[in-house]
């Protein structure tokens, strides 16, 4: 089953291979297999009780290996399967290495290597209260070609908790535009709003300091248009990834987070600070245009914020004042 589900990975949702698996195994086809436009999930997991394993199709995988797939009307998209998990092995598959749910931690560091994840390198928050590790995670290429892993994940109840086999994992560190939403590129540069601000602004401090892995660009809306596609993960990064996950995502475990550093330094009325996303602010931060005297302000910003994390990884930061 291991090989079958590699070779079916990133295919569509209503292909005949997927369908054909999903009837001889007993899962469920569902009743409503597409993703529309207009729904809030872009995923859905097909589950499978009597062998233990999840399936779960997504609209966008975030890899341009795996594009949107049009279903047969408008605002309607094709899921392709992504993953597949075994929260046991009712199924009797076999996975390489001799990995199984009975494996040891000692076992899985010896024929695996080091685990390629541990909880403390997503944020401090994973870490148990006596500062131990929550978990491990290995994710080991079983078609590097086409960006296809797999691995368990080891918990602190030192047992396996569960073994993935799927796409690799992107999740975005800024969504541009929504493509699902027929967002284009023409769509970004004419919005005027504080979150378009706020990252173009991120995105030219980062091209000013060298940190974007693609050098050719100078300008930040340039740049965004050789990306050919509505978001911006962290591998679009070259240098400094650690700092930009944990400021844009709030990783760090001290509360510290990019958008609300921005407001908070360009809203003066104390009342719009109280309540940055409220209206009155965001009528104040919307206004902000993106020229050389606001992008200078959020360099300093960024700047400062960089040293701490180099320094501290926030741990000795404050909120904006």
């Amino acid at each position: 089953m291991f090989n079958t589900l590699v070779s079916l990975m990133g295919s569509a949702i209503d292909s005949t291979d997927t369908i054909t698996f999903l009837e001889q195994h007993g899962f469920k086809y569902p009743k409503k297999p597409y993703i529309s436009n207009r729904s809030t999930e872009t995923s859905y997991w097909i589950e499978n009780k009597k062998l233990g394993i999840d399936l779960l199709f997504n609209a966008q995988p975030y890899l341009a290996a795996y594009p949107l797939l049009q279903g047969n009307k408008k605002g309607i998209f094709v899921p392709r399967l992504v993953s597949a998990r075994w929260y046991n092995n009712k199924s009797s598959t076999t996975f390489p290495d001799q990995v199984d749910f009975n494996a040891t931690f000692e076992y899985l560091n010896s024929s695996l290597g080091a685990p390629t994840l541990k909880s403390s390198e997503i944020s401090p928050i994973w870490l148990n209260d006596d500062g131990s590790e929550s978990f491990y995670r290995w994710r080991i290429p079983a078609d590097k070609q086409r960006h296809i892993s797999w691995g368990p994940e080891f918990t602190d109840e030192q047992k396996v908790k569960d073994i993935v086999l799927g796409l690799d994992y992107r999740n975005p560190l800024f969504h541009l535009y929504n493509e699902m939403d027929y967002g284009t590129i023409e769509q970004f540069v004419k919005e005027q709003n504080f979150y378009k601000t706020s990252v173009l602004m991120f995105l030219q401090w980062a091209l000013d300091r060298k940190l974007i892995a693609d050098a050719g660009h100078t300008a930040a809306l340039d740049w965004v248009r050789s990306l050919d596609r509505g978001y911006v993960t962290v591998e679009d990064f070259a240098a400094e990834q650690a700092f930009i996950k944990a400021y844009i995502k709030n990783l760090s475990g001290h509360d510290m987070l990019y958008d609300r550093d921005l407001a908070l330094t360009f809203l003066k009325e104390p009342e719009q600070r109280n309540n940055y996303r409220g209206e009155a602010a965001t009528a104040v931060l919307n206004a902000i245009p993106f020229d050389q005297e606001h992008r200078d302000i959020a360099a300093v910003l960024l700047d400062s914020r960089l040293k701490e994390y180099q320094e501290h990884k926030f741990a000795k930061s404050g909120k904006q004042v």
